[in-house]
């Protein structure tokens, strides 16, 4: 999916069967309780037809689960088709497919630094955006802002200490020396 799909929060429309449903983005409000259904499915070790379709029988609650947040399919359509096992695992690799971000396998110990979800909103609050305008955003949106704050956070750096050397040689230099320079 693109950045703009990402940006919109845009769903995806998606034929289950014959009935036209949407498969929607997870928003970081609605992230917890989906991690909660989507652990059967995140802890495979690919992402087929061939590796979902087990799961089907052993994890059906948490696959309804998962469903119920991220498309618009209507429950009772859902459980009257629940043996074509083959449908249901298309939708699930079409909801890894919209929720990549959330499903994308992380290198391990990529994340070993103590943060929480309350710095990570917090620091994109100090960065301009309100708590709700966070919390509705989807879960990969929320990402890439991340990655941007943090990319402009660098680049200040990096421009605070241009100005501290240049500043500390200016000194050895003479400041005034400097200053005619600038003007």
């Amino acid at each position: 999916m693109n950045d703009f799909f990402l940006l919109n929060n845009e769903s995806l429309p998606y034929v289950f069967i014959d009935q036209n449903i949407e498969i929607k983005q997870i928003q970081v409000k609605n992230l917890n309780r989906f991690a909660q259904f989507a652990d059967p499915i995140k802890k495979l070790e690919s992402y087929s037809i061939e590796t979902i379709t087990p799961l089907i029988d052993l994890d059906i609650i948490q696959i309804m689960g998962v469903f119920s947040l991220a498309t618009t399919l209507d429950a009772n359509y859902f459980t009257d088709r629940l043996e074509n096992t083959e449908a249901i695992a298309d939708l699930i690799l079409k909801i890894i497919q919209v929720n990549e971000y959330f499903f994308k396998k992380e290198p391990k110990g990529e994340n070993s630094k103590d943060s929480s979800w309350f710095n990570a909103i917090s620091y994109l609050i100090k960065h301009g955006h309100s708590e709700s305008e966070v919390l509705n955003m989807s879960y990969g949106a929320f990402l890439k802002y991340i990655k941007e704050a943090q990319a402009i956070e660098r680049q200040q750096i990096k421009s605070y200490v241009i100005a501290t050397r240049v500043a500390n040689h200016a000194k050895n230099q003479a400041w005034e020396k400097y200053l005619k320079q600038l003007a």
